[in-house]
């Protein structure tokens, strides 16, 4: 059995968020904890991006209080790349570490490049990028802030098998290495192999928070969860 990690990064207590008149998050509580993989699941318009959102301070919350630990750095990868297209990639990764007011560690992004299997793609302008690329270059300007806690909006829309099967990889050796991460994903096989703690929201309600281990002692798979618990239909 996975032994539940104690330490709390963020404390999020009756998070509610209304956009529009419309209530998305209806007094939602859970806490997100030192050195585990979160993944949010749930149907379209759950509220899943929303909560990320209100986390990273996109959004101001409407009632409730997120609560974090000092000097926290969260670090966002948002479900639309939002890159300067007319530039090339290590253009783009130099423009973010300005704004970060540190400098490009070139071997580290280097590293991670390859990983990821962009490194021959960063001297190209970013509007020749397929999506999947434009999707690994964001994940590589979310790196650049050497963050405790990566927040992950769909991160593998868009790639391909292998490229899915690198980002994975990378993503559990930056959890190895002392990265806690909270993702949300509609490909419920990559959240089953990556996530140690899954979250089922609807209607902006929690529905389930275990870890898979639990989880997957009751059901086939995370699709046999979220069919049972939302609902085929």
């Amino acid at each position: 059995m996975e032994k539940r990690i104690s330490e709390k990064l963020i404390s999020i207590r009756n998070l509610s968020k209304e956009i529009n008149g419309k209530k998305i998050l209806k007094n939602i509580s859970f806490d997100i904890v030192r050195g585990e993989i979160t993944a949010l699941l749930g149907p379209n318009g759950a509220g899943k991006t929303t909560i990320l959102r209100c986390l990273t301070g996109i959004f101001n919350v409407t009632s409730g209080n997120i609560e974090k630990v000092n000097n926290l750095i969260i670090s966002v990868m948002l479900e639309k790349d939002l890159l300067w297209e007319k530039y090339s990639g290590w253009e783009n990764i130099k423009i973010y570490a300005e704004l970060l007011g540190r400098g490009v560690e070139k071997n580290d992004i280097e590293v991670y490049a390859e990983k990821l299997g962009i490194l021959d793609f960063l001297s190209q302008k970013v509007y020749t990028y397929s999506k999947g690329t434009k999707r690994k270059l964001s994940f590589l300007l979310a790196l650049l802030k050497n963050p405790d806690l990566l927040v992950l909006d769909e991160p593998m829309s868009g790639l391909d098998p292998i490229s899915r099967k690198n980002m994975r990889e990378l993503i559990l050796d930056l959890n190895q290495k002392g990265k806690s991460v909270i993702l949300t994903s509609h490909d419920l096989g990559e959240l089953e192999k990556l996530a140690h703690r899954v979250i089922l929201i609807k209607e902006g309600k929690i529905l389930v928070d275990d870890m898979k281990s639990e989880i997957l002692g009751k059901y086939r798979d995370l699709e046999e969860l979220f069919l049972d618990v939302i609902g085929g239909g």
